[in-house]
């Protein structure tokens, strides 16, 4: 590998700095995927946020919030024009990129008004194998401000039969593991909100970027369900390994129909360890059960003659008033907090101990769900009040 050039001094002008940091950054990377070096890189996406999370001190904050990574082997932090932040280090640091990312998400808790997804603000990325995406992060970074697209979606194409054969053809052989993203779902008690079981899902936002930058897989919902899928046997795949659940406690899975009807699935169930029995969550989706309600009615039986319990997951206020969620026999629904939540008066709500209050991202939101008689709740305002 090529030396790399030594950071600029202080004295030096701070567009000097950056353009320095980038260059050195894209180097890098040409680097590590021409000598086979390997190198990790966290992406702080400050570009992402709001105007009005974007003031100095929320910016210092932020940065800072990387700072456990500075100790990592090799550690090196770049600056990019759009005011992104990358941290590079070499070998294991898995603590120190937890805390950091976690350090993130805490920092804007209670701002889900203006930042509902604050997830999309860390990017993993993995040297050399996602160079290319690096260098087009780096690319995208560099261009003037006025030609950054307002949306990044719209201005991809969408999905074909022909991308997804590729999509699938290259997640056979991915790692898939270091995709797997999890959240905590916490239980209201008298001693307070304690962990009760995590959420494991594949990150599509994430999957997609490295693997189709230039499609929007959401474009076409029949090829999106299509793509689930393939996610779905991959999960499924990677939590019938060898040792995967030997040490887990409860979780839940974000799932399609078809997929609990899977060869798949039912290796899953032949490894899952006894004591798990009757502790997984099988979450699905709606439009899916709409599509074949047949093959649910089988999914649901099947699943709750193995133990398993079933929820409803992204379920609004507006599903509430027109559609008989009762009938369906399902053991949990995921409600999701809004506004129009709060000014309703609650009359169609499930049971309390039905639901899961999720992006539960602000103090109001868990003050609602403790006054109707809500214990279990997912969100940026829960996790850092929970105790281990």
């Amino acid at each position: 590998m090529s030396p790399w050039p030594r950071r600029p001094t202080p004295a030096q002008d701070v567009t000097d700095i950056i353009a320095a940091d980038t260059a050195r950054l894209g180097q890098l990377a040409r680097d590590c995927a021409g000598s086979d070096i390997g190198r990790e890189v966290l992406l702080l996406r400050l570009s992402g946020l709001p105007e009005v999370l974007a003031r100095p001190h929320h910016l210092r904050l932020a940065q800072a919030a990387i700072d456990p990574l500075v100790d990592a082997d090799r550690a090196e932090r770049f600056a990019l024009p759009n005011g992104d932040v990358a941290i590079v280090w070499r070998g294991d640091a898995s603590a120190a990129l937890q805390t950091s990312m976690e350090t993130v998400l805490h920092l804007f808790a209670d701002e889900g008004d203006v930042l509902p997804d604050p997830d999309t603000l860390t990017l993993t990325l993995h040297l050399p194998q996602d160079a290319g995406t690096l260098l087009r992060i780096i690319e995208d970074a560099s261009r003037p401000p006025d030609a950054q697209p307002s949306d990044p979606e719209a201005q991809l194409d969408p999905l074909d039969p022909q991308a997804l054969a590729g999509i699938e053809r290259d997640l056979a052989s991915a790692d898939v593991a270091r995709f797997v993203r999890r959240r905590q779902i916490c239980e209201a008690t008298e001693e307070g909100l304690l962990p009760c079981w995590e959420t494991r899902h594949l990150s599509i936002t994430e999957i997609a970027a490295q693997l189709c930058p230039d499609r929007s897989v959401r474009a076409d919902p029949w090829l999106f369900r299509r793509l689930t899928r393939t996610l779905d046997r991959r999960m499924l795949a990677l939590l019938a390994a060898p040792q995967e659940l030997r040490e887990a406690g409860p979780f839940s899975l974000n799932l399609n129909v078809a997929s609990v009807l899977s060869p798949e699935f039912l290796r899953f169930d032949a490894v899952l360890p006894g004591v798990l029995r009757g502790q997984v969550v099988i979450d699905l989706a709606l439009p899916d059960l709409m599509a074949d309600p047949a093959a649910f009615l089988f999914a649901r039986d099947f699943a709750h003659t193995r133990g398993y319990r079933l929820g409803l997951r992204d379920v609004t206020p507006e599903l509430l008033e027109v559609f008989p969620l009762h009938q369906m026999e399902l053991d949990l629904l995921q409600l999701r907090w809004s506004a129009a939540l709060a000014d309703g008066d609650g009359a169609r709500l499930p049971e309390p101990g039905q639901v899961v209050l999720c992006h539960v991202d602000t103090p109001a939101a868990l003050a609602w769900g403790l006054a109707r008689g809500i214990t279990l709740y997912q969100g940026r305002a829960v996790h850092p009040l929970a105790r281990a």
